[in-house]
């Protein structure tokens, strides 16, 4: 047992060629929301006014069939984002984000309110809803 541990597994066709893979392009693919990572307190899912949930559940039905390619195009406060730094976040940094990230991204979900996150492949992972700008410093 472990015996074949980390040796690569190919399959071959019937005139015994490698078959490879190319990547996946995540940026092709839509993107899936998660709040698996959102942060507790005041900037919380449970915090959010009747209105704006039900802005969070349209605002990701909205992005359902736009690619991360198109919204990386689209204005920052339609259906696209912009990026945060992470040392402008007045909150504490959760530990999973790395020193080397140094921005994160914001989306809104009501009006111009920003639900500020991160990506991993084609994943927008919520760590907060900025609901009252407080989050971090809005003046650029």
């Amino acid at each position: 047992m472990g015996k074949n541990k980390g040796k690569l597994k190919a399959d071959t066709n019937q005139s015994d060629r490698l078959i490879v893979e190319a990547p996946e392009d995540y940026n092709k693919m839509v993107p899936l929301f998660s709040l698996e990572r959102l942060q507790t307190g005041d900037y919380c899912l449970s915090e959010l006014e009747k209105d704006d949930k039900a802005a969070f559940a349209d605002s990701i039905f909205k992005r359902k069939n736009v690619t991360w390619n198109q919204i990386q195009q689209i204005d920052r406060h339609g259906l696209g984002y912009e990026k945060i730094k992470v040392a402008a976040i007045k909150v504490t940094i959760p530990k999973f984000i790395t020193e080397d990230e140094h921005n994160l991204l914001a989306f809104r979900f009501s009006g111009i309110k920003p639900m500020v996150g991160y990506r991993v492949k084609n994943i927008f992972y919520v760590l907060w809803f900025d609901h009252n700008f407080t989050l971090h410093d809005h003046g650029n």
